[in-house]
């Protein structure tokens, strides 16, 4: 912040006045003082200052982290897919149908694992065979040619959202979307919409469109949601509606309230045919995002109040269940409970390790602990911590 403020030639109290913070907070900032720990504040301090969130974060350390440079070196041939809808020099030949929908389900549960380098090369020849069957077959089986490439799309999307790569993420919502007017149902405006909110939700000055794409989805589609996956992708968007209202610092118990509602639904659902689904969708998840929510509101009791009616184990995928300790690790952290913190973030980082180490939050949180711990904390566990996630150099 400091080296780009006197890039520029303002003062304290100008990136102040811009950012909508006193001078005194700046300077907290500036001088290490204060960790940002709220994305409202770490997304006005980037448009005060004309930059991207990355350029304050360090996300540019994800590029190099060992862990994922499969996927980051599969992002090229993911964009050609998309790019030319599957419409490349053929490689060899196009796996069957049955074949692709096996994969895209191994390729989504992957990803709910947040195991990026294992999913990274598998997305391109999926979402190419996808594509060629689109093209090629007829009657039935080119609706389940639609399916699997929508799956797959939202699969790539998240992926790619998560590692950095928002406006590709954005080329494969839009997918998702084109894929849904083709077979029909919710699931697919659904996914889509909830995919376009969480991307717009990494994006400063972005929040007001992020919600509008959430909760006008949920209320357009309510009436037409049936099937188990069509309630789990709805449920979904409620989810994300609610953290989004907690980001503009409004409330979001409406929408979580809503999410819960349609868990109840969830035990006389149908199955349906689709393959898009979100089985994460539970009891369990809708809790965990209340977490969330309670941390947007700068509400760290809250998230402590509710952690021990959560079990951790009952949330089905890694990724969710890390982000679980990441939101106590964040709560105590506000505590300036260091201790409590530092071993929620390290059991966050045992389960999905590339998904913890990217996490722009969990860097500042590090960084923070860094430097207001007692020594002997930093130069154990949070010093190992603190190299793993590109907070200091190894």
């Amino acid at each position: 912040m400091r080296a780009i403020r006197r890039q520029r030639g303002w003062s304290q109290q100008f990136v102040g006045d811009r950012a909508g913070l006193s001078r005194g907070a700046i300077a907290k900032y500036e001088a290490l003082d204060r960790p940002v720990d709220s994305r409202t504040t770490l997304y006005a301090l980037a448009e005060a200052l004309g930059v991207r969130v990355g350029d304050l974060t360090g996300e540019h350390q994800d590029q190099l982290d060992p862990s994922v440079a499969k996927f980051h070196a599969s992002v090229a041939d993911i964009e050609i897919a998309l790019w030319t809808t599957g419409n490349t020099t053929p490689t060899g030949t196009v796996r069957t149908l049955t074949e692709l929908a096996t994969v895209a389900q191994h390729a989504a549960q992957l990803r709910r694992a947040c195991d990026y380098a294992a999913l990274g090369p598998l997305l391109a020849p999926l979402l190419t065979d996808c594509y060629r069957h689109t093209r090629d077959a007829t009657g039935a089986d080119r609706d389940i040619a639609w399916d699997v490439l929508s799956a797959s799309a939202y699969t790539a999307s998240a992926a790619l959202k998560a590692r950095g790569y928002s406006a590709l993420a954005w080329t494969a919502a839009q997918e998702i979307e084109r894929a849904a007017e083709n077979i029909g149902g919710t699931a697919g405006p659904a996914t889509a919409m909830f995919t376009r909110s969480q991307i717009l939700l990494s994006r400063p000055g972005s929040l007001p469109t992020a919600l509008d794409y959430a909760a006008s989805a949920a209320d357009r589609l309510a009436r037409d949601v049936r099937t188990l996956g069509e309630i789990e992708t709805y449920g979904q968007l409620h989810l994300q509606a609610g953290l989004v209202s907690a980001a503009l610092g409004t409330d979001p118990t409406p929408h979580l309230d809503e999410a819960d509602e349609q868990v109840a639904r969830l035990q006389h659902a149908k199955k349906g045919s689709s393959i898009l689904r979100n089985p994460t969708f539970g009891a369990s998840n809708v809790t965990l995002w209340r977490m969330s929510a309670a941390m947007e509101l700068r509400e760290p009791e809250q998230v402590l109040k509710l952690a021990p009616c959560l079990a951790p184990e009952t949330i089905k995928a890694p990724g969710r269940r890390a982000q679980y300790f990441v939101e106590i690790g964040r709560a105590h952290a506000q505590r300036r409970h260091y201790r409590e913190s530092l071993n929620s973030i390290l059991r966050a980082e045992y389960i999905a390790p590339q998904q913890v180490r990217g996490m722009n939050h969990v860097r500042e949180l590090v960084g923070h602990m860094m430097r207001s711990a007692r020594r002997d904390l930093a130069t154990g566990d949070l010093g190992r911590l603190a190299q793993r996630v590109g907070v200091v150099p190894i």
